[in-house]
Formats: structure tokens, sequence, C-alpha cells
């Protein structure tokens, strides 16, 4: 077996071919014995004499009695002979053919050659009778691969086909690959009776593509029968949906801003989301798209978007909206129509309203210019109404002479954006640049952060941070700009409990919170900085000095709060007394003491005794004095605490008699008789000086006068109530100082905004923890926890 295969397969050839000779040779001399030879081989072979084998076929001569008796008697002993015949051993005549005995030694070579080759002699013959040939490689087994690739908007990973599955359902615009490997023959993919060829990539390897857009039967056929199998079922995309959550309106906390709840869904995803609105008196003007963002391509969403369009030239027109919803292979889906009015901005400046009115009519009618035209040569006949505004005087002739000469039809959206930017610059006076450009910064924050919401990365975040710097300084400008010219005015706005603050610091605390929340990713809570900083932007953008009624009707609403507060500390001391005069009564023996009996004479208990009856009187005083306040402010003073003060007396003279027991009575019926007079002094107010926002005096849609604060609560532009400064209550507290902080004046810290600060500071610390991944996962459940308080 060690001999190269060719010399071993000669060797082979070379002795098969000499065995054959030999044995043709040793043929050749065989021949084939008679029976006469093959009687005497077995004869000779048994020892047997006389030939009794041919006995058998010899007949006698004579045929005479004597002689057949004989014969018999001879067969019979030949037969007896016969028995004992046997074959023996053959006689091949090697020792003629090797004298010198050279056979015995091929034997015993033979046995040694068995003897060491042990259990491995039968396959060590059978290799030295095969030789081993070099032999062509062997067609590889055929191997079938099939996947499909479903259409990247909808996100779903490839699938593979495989033989246990024989049906299986793909989105429509999937793509089908089929790779062969081995095997003979090019295999033909079938789809639905349509075949399709496969291309040779190599000597053995093929591959088919096709795109899916109908179902079928798919088979891979190769050399009359099938590689395998599978029915598809090939499921169309279908086109998204958009719905009304509720019908579309103002928005309730902010009737300048429009509100737009909608839904939305889609099999594999909602790409984008608008508005549409059309002029509903003039529906074949172009409409209004407005991009409503949504957060990814989700499978379902819903929400409320409020948008600011006092600036569009439909504000204030009735409007049909609809939302238009998109996936990614450009289907759309829309809702019903919705008919609502859009809000608009309310202007008190007699010019900007005339101007805003026939903006309005160029949007109803713009073929009607004679109207506008008219309308503002009837403006331009007002000249004192301008003032020594000569600027405003002329911008208004250039829009006048562009309806008037410019007869395109781009002169009207010119002209109305003219015509918006003037009444702008009427209603604010020299402020409309600092109101714009917070506009315009307060409309890029808002972009920069819809834009980073669909899309967090780090450059969209970055330019949300700078965005919201930028409106930080803008609301800084727009905020000195105001105060500068209520300074140059001549007018306040007192810090009262009625009118609504505007304090830059707030809106500026806010930005900055918005902005950490970016700078960490966390989108979400920058979004609820930035609606609550809106809020206040659009008090802002309305913010007007208060009238002198409305600040005369304030400056009473706040004393008459003041008084409340000084009375609920009123009661708070009233249950002082009343828990002494409970503990001496507890400490005291109950037996020795009937009703009116002296109570324990202890010098500590007298002692405490005399101080309660002191300060029970001078609680009384306070009382009156502050009755007699309460009735210069309303007129009326609360029956309940006219008995307030009967109790106060009673509780009084019983606690100078020692009468612990009557004395608490009286100090609890002193007590209830107080919170029932404070609930009647907030009826009498409310009733005399309204709710603090609109009352006697207010026009329908007025504003309220705004408090505008540019920095802390004791900034420029603020001082004590005039006829307030060194007052205090009956109490002998300065104004403000009350227990429960709801009336303090501008040099006193307000304990509500300290916790709502301090509040802020702690959620703001434990967001900056649990976004740290590095820290131990229980210390990290442990702050979610917590935030889920806030």
């Amino acid at each position: 077996t060690d001999l190269p295969p060719y010399l071993h397969l000669a060797v082979l050839a070379v002795g098969g071919v000499a065995v054959l000779v030999l044995l043709g040779r040793g043929l050749r001399g065989l021949a084939t014995p008679d029976e006469a030879a093959a009687d005497r081989r077995l004869e000779r072979a048994s020892g047997l004499r006389h030939r009794p084998l041919s006995v058998l076929r010899d007949r006698p001569t004579v045929a005479d009695e004597a002689g057949q008796a004989m014969w018999q008697a001879h067969v019979v002993r030949a037969v007896n002979q016969i028995r004992r015949l046997r074959v023996g051993l053959p006689h091949p005549g090697l020792a003629r053919r090797d004298p010198r005995a050279l056979r015995a030694g091929l034997v015993v070579g033979l046995v040694a050659c068995f003897g060491i080759a042990g259990s491995d002699s039968p396959a060590r013959l059978l290799a030295s009778l095969e030789p081993t040939l070099p032999r062509a490689t062997a067609a590889p087994a055929t191997q079938l691969q099939a996947w499909i690739t479903p259409p990247a908007y909808t996100h779903i990973a490839p699938l593979f086909l495989r033989p246990e599955v024989h049906a299986l359902s793909v989105p429509a615009g999937s793509h089908l690959t089929v790779s062969v490997t081995g095997g003979v023959g090019t295999p033909v993919l079938s789809l639905d009776g349509r075949s399709t060829g496969f291309k040779r990539l190599d000597q053995g390897s093929f591959q088919a593509d096709q795109d899916l857009v109908a179902g079928g039967h798919l088979a891979v056929h190769r050399g009359g029968g099938d590689l395998a199998g599978w029915d598809l079922t090939v499921v169309a995309d279908q086109p998204p949906t958009a719905a009304w959550a509720e019908p579309p309106g103002p928005a309730p906390a902010d009737a300048q801003h429009v509100r737009l709840p909608w839904r939305t869904a889609d099999d594999y995803g909602v790409v984008s989301l608008s508005l549409e609105m059309r002029l509903r008196d003039r529906p074949s003007a172009a409409p209004i798209i407005i991009n409503i963002p949504i957060a990814g391509e989700p499978k379902s969403a819903q929400g409320v978007n409020e948008q600011d369009l006092t600036a569009s030239p439909w504000a204030g027109l009735a409007v049909t909206a609809r939302l238009v919803a998109r996936d990614s292979p450009g289907q759309t889906g829309r809702s019903a129509d919705a008919v609502f009015t859009l809000p608009e901005r309310d202007f008190h400046n007699p010019i900007a309203r005339a101007l805003i009115a026939i903006r309005k009519g160029l949007s109803l009618r713009p073929d009607d210019r004679d109207t506008a035209v008219a309308g503002l040569d009837a403006l331009l006949m007002a000249r004192k109404a301008f003032g020594d505004d000569y600027g405003a005087y002329v911008n208004l002739s250039g829009i006048y002479y562009l309806l008037e000469h410019d007869q395109s039809a781009g002169a009207i959206p010119q002209a109305q954006q003219q015509m918006w930017e003037l009444a702008l610059h009427m209603e604010e006076g020299g402020l409309d640049r600092t109101a714009r450009a917070l506009e315009q910064a307060r409309q890029a924050a808002q972009d920069a952060l819809q834009k980073a919401l669909q899309n967090p990365t780090d450059p969209n975040r970055q330019a949300l941070e700078q965005r919201l710097r930028e409106l930080e300084q803008a609301i800084q400008n727009r905020m000195q700009a105001l105060m500068d010219q209520l300074r140059q005015n001549g007018q306040q706005l007192p810090p009262n409990a009625d009118a609504q603050r505007l304090n830059s610091q707030d809106m500026q605390r806010l930005a900055e919170q918005a902005r950490e929340a970016a700078r960490q990713g966390r989108m979400q809570d920058a979004q609820q900085r930035m609606a609550e900083l809106e809020r206040m932007l659009d008090a802002l953008r309305n913010a007007r000095p208060m009238t002198a009624e409305e600040m005369r009707r304030a400056q009473q609403r706040q004393r008459g709060q003041q008084q409340m507060g000084a009375l609920q500390d009123m009661i708070g001391r009233q249950g002082g007394l009343l828990d002494h005069t409970q503990s001496r009564q507890q400490s005291s023996n109950p037996d020795e003491q009937g009703d009116n009996a002296p109570a324990s004479q202890t010098p500590d208990a007298a002692q405490q005794r005399e101080a309660d009856q002191r300060i029970q009187q001078a609680l009384r005083r306070a009382l009156g004095e502050m009755m007699q306040q309460f009735g210069d402010l309303t007129g009326k003073i609360p029956q309940s605490l006219g008995e307030a003060d009967q109790d106060m007396r009673s509780a009084a003279q019983a606690l100078g008699q020692g009468q612990d027991k009557a004395a608490g009575d009286a100090e609890q019926q002193a007590i209830e008789a107080l919170q029932k007079g404070g609930q009647q002094m907030g009826q009498q107010m409310a009733q005399q000086f309204g709710n603090g926002q609109s009352g006697e005096g207010s026009q329908p849609g007025d504003q309220p006068g705004l408090a505008l604060q540019d920095g802390p609560d004791d900034g420029p532009g603020f001082g004590p109530l005039p006829g307030h400064a060194g007052r205090r209550d009956p109490l002998g507290r300065r104004f403000g100082e009350g227990h429960n902080g709801a009336d303090e004046t501008d040099d006193v810290t307000v304990p509500d905004q300290a916790a709502r600060q301090r509040a802020q500071e702690i959620e703001q610390t434990l967001r900056e923890r649990g976004a740290d991944r590095s820290r131990p996962q229980e210390e990290l459940n442990y702050i979610n926890r917590l935030l889920k308080q806030f």
C-alpha cells in the first residue's frame, strides 16, 4: 500500500495477468476422468481390492444356476466392500513439481504476516487489492437559501424562508432573494406561474432577485424537480388615518392660541402630520399649511398642538381645517373638516384696531380694494391720532399708495403684512422692536425644540441651547424696555395679589431649565418648561399698565386680604389660649370641680391664667380695630365677628375668675365665630371688589392689568402701597407679616415661592443623578421613585 497509486495498479495488473496465464496453462493440461478412472480413484483411496465397483456393472458370462448363484455371492461381497468407500485426500502432485518443498516457506511467511498484522489483516489485504487512484472532486450537495427584505419604512427585519414554513405574509414592495449553491444544472424561480431565470455567480452558485408586488406560490425548480416551495401573501400598505381627538378651537388657558387635538395612526408609522386650513367664506383661497410635529415615526399617536396664529391675515375669521397624515410610501389620510374661528389679538389702540379690520376685509374680499383704500384714507385724515409719530403716518401712506397703484396679486399680502407691523407699532409704541425680536426668538426656539424632539441628535440639541440663550436675552431686553417706558410715563404697577405677575427672573429661569434639560437629553422636560414659558410670554405680549380704577380696586382687595390674613393669625392665637386652658383642666382633679367650681390655684396655673387673660383682652381689642377697618373698607361688618367679640369677653371674665372650663367653652365658641366671620369677609369682598380679574367698571374683553417685575420682588418700580408705608395691623405687625404668607409686601420673602424654588432644585438634582447610568441600579430605582413625586 506504500507504492505510488499507478505502480500499485501496475503490480496488481501484472500479478493478475500472471495468475491468469498460469491458470490457463494448468487448465490446459487437465482432462476430465471417465467413469472407470473415477472408480479406480475411489477404490484406491478406499483400499478396496478386486475392483468392487466394476462388479456392480459387470454381468456373468455363463447364466447357469450355479454360476448365477456364485455371481450373486460375489456381488454381495463387493457391496459389502463398497460400504467402506471414501474419497480420500487430493494428490496434486506438488512433490513431483516442487522436490525441494519451497512451498512450505511460502506458507510459513503467510502465517507470519497474519500474525504480525493481527486484526488489521483483512483491511490490509483489501487495501493491497484496491489502489488509491486520484479521483475527480465530487459535485457538492445542493444548498438553497431564500430571504425576503421588507421595505425600510416598515422597520421589519429580513424574513428567512425555511423549509418547514410553507406559508407566510409579507408587506408589499418587499424584495425576494434566492441563492442556490451546488448541484448540476441552472435552477429556475417561479412565482404564481411566472418564471424568472437565475444568474450565475460562479461555477456552482446561482442567485435570483425579484420585487414582490403580488402573492402566489413561490417555487425553485431544477432538472424537472422542485428544490423548495412556499405560498406567499403580499399585504398592501394601508394609508394612514388622521382624526380630531376633540373639536379644535381657541385654547381655554390662552384664548389667543388655537388648540388642535389630533390623533393619527398607520400600520407601519406616520411620517408627518400637518394642518390644512382654508378660509370658510372664501374656499378658493390658497390654504395655509402648518406642520404639526410628531416624535419619530409612531404607528399611533395623539396629542394637542397649540399654535399662535394671531399674526395670520385670517385671524378672527372662520376657517375650515383638516388634518393630513402621510406615511413613508407617500400615502395620505385626511380627517373630517372642522370649522372654527381663528383667535385674534386684542388691540386697544384705535388706529391698530382699524388697520386690523381693513386687513381682515382684504382677506375676505381681495378684489374689493376700494373699501380698503377708503378705510386707509379715513385714517390718513385723522392726523392728530398719530401725535408725534410721523414714521407711523408715513408708513400708513405707503400702504395706501401700495393698494392704490399696485394692481398685482402680490400687493395685497404685502399690504396686509405692513398693516400688521404698523398695528403692532401703534399698540406697543417704541417697544415694537423688542416685541418683534422676542417673537422671533420665541418662534426660533419653538422650531429648534420641535426639530430636536423629532431627531434628538447632538447638533440639534446644541442648536436648541443656542436658541434658548437668544430667547433669554430677548426676554431681558423686552422687560427692560417695558420698565423704561413705565418710568418715562410716570406709571407704576403695584404688586398686588390680583394683578398677574410677570417676573423676568422666572421667565429666564424657565428658559435656563429648558436649556439644561435639552443639554442632558431630557427633551420631554425641555418641552414642558417651554410650554410654561410660552404661557408667560403670551401674558407679557399683552402686558399693559393698570388703570386708575383697577389700581384702586386692587389696593382695596389687598387691604381686605391683609385683614383676612390678620384674622387667620388671630384664630391661631386664640387656639393657643384654648390649648393652655384645656391643659390646665387635664392637670386638675375633675372630681373636685363642678361646672363653675374654681380650678386649681397652684402658683404656676394662676400665673399662666393671668397671662392668658391679658392676651385674650389684647386679641379682643385687635378684633375690634380690625372690625372697624373692615367696616370702613366695605361698609358692613360680618355678624359673626360681633359674636366672636362677645365670646372673647366671656372668656376673659372666666379666666379672671379662675374658671377654666367656662373659659375653654367661650374660647372654642370664639374660634368658631372667627372662622365663620372669615368666610363672610371673603364673600363680601368677592361681591364688592370682584375676583381680581374683572369686576365692576371693567369692560368686556379688556385684559386685566399686569404687574411687571424686572428681577426680584423688590426690584425697581415698586414700593409699598400708597398710605401703607410703616403702618401696622391691629396685632402690631407690619402689613404682609401674616402667618399664611398670602399678603406679603415688597420687603418680605414669600415662603411659598422659596418652597417651590427648593422643590425645583431638588428635582433638578435628582434628574442629573438619574441620568448618570454609572450609579448602582438600586440607587437609580430609588431616584426614579422619587421623581414620580414631581
